[in-house]
């Protein structure tokens, strides 16, 4: 097989070096975020804040009727479904958006020569942009019905925030690489995260499963631990020593399965576009 132009070959670089090269290069990736939610929301007069108006609608319509199924006190239950709602939707967004990392540049990559990495951390930056406007929503139902929530615990959120956006990246990656090659991925990845919302304690709380359906759903989910670091902080609780070690784990083994495959077809990924 004969070797493709210059104009269709990634940078000559290894796997490895596109990523730390990719996540040096703030500037092109956070530009291309910003331009992203700016173009999703043109010509409209209150852009990005109508993601954050549609979730508080949601949330007060979803949080009137949970708190009366699972018998909890508004004042705590709002808290507690804005706060895993905002974190499910940055990291649902992300796994969603990341099938198409790659088929929404096809032209992009056959033409020009830069690190794929940079697709990547664009996509998780202008995720996190959403997630912000979201955050407002959050502050504003603890203002109103839990004022004791908003306090320095939730800082400790933060180091769980990262986590989770650590591993957005490599879930753009290897879900961009996957779905590009087979495309009907997309489908089943997107059937998955609608189902997961729901088995995920998200609406309901852990406590109210009991036996072996309680360590299925709230134990063994991976998608509630990474959640757990993040809302446990913005409840004014530390997240448990379980969800931290399930989410380092996730990290460790998500960016080292990553990079085997980045590092194996990423010059595939000019051709498969």
């Amino acid at each position: 097989m004969h070797a493709p132009p210059p104009a269709f070959r990634p940078l000559v670089t290894t796997a490895s070096q596109d990523i730390v090269r990719g996540a040096g290069n703030v500037r092109l990736w956070a530009s291309l975020g910003w331009r992203d939610v700016r173009l999703r929301y043109r010509r409209t007069v209150i852009g990005p804040f109508w993601a954050t108006i549609n979730l508080a609608i949601y949330v007060l319509g979803v949080g009137a009727v949970g708190a009366g199924l699972w018998n909890e006190p508004l004042t705590s239950y709002l808290p507690y479904l804005v706060s895993g709602m905002i974190v499910w939707l940055l990291m649902s967004t992300i796994v969603n958006e990341s099938c198409g990392l790659f088929l929404s540049g096809a032209v992009l990559l056959r033409e020009v020569s830069f690190d794929y990495s940079i697709l990547a951390y664009a996509l998780v930056w202008r995720n996190f942009i959403v997630f912000l406007h979201h955050l407002v929503v959050y502050v504003g139902v603890c203002l109103i019905f839990a004022p004791a929530a908003l306090g320095w615990s939730m800082l400790l959120a933060v180091p769980g925030l990262l986590i989770v956006l650590a591993n957005g990246v490599w879930v753009a990656l290897l879900c961009g690489m996957v779905c590009l090659r087979f495309r009907d991925v997309q489908q089943l990845i997107s059937n998955f995260t609608q189902i997961a919302l729901f088995v995920t304690p998200i609406f309901w709380p852990p406590t109210s499963l009991k036996g072996p359906a309680q360590r299925l759903f709230v134990e063994l989910n991976p998608l509630f631990h990474m959640i757990d670091i993040v809302r446990s902080p913005m409840l004014g609780k530390s997240p448990a020593l379980a969800s931290e070690l399930t989410a380092i784990a996730i990290t460790a083994l998500g960016w080292g399965l990553t990079l085997y495959f980045f590092h194996r077809f990423r010059k595939r990924i000019a051709y498969w576009s």
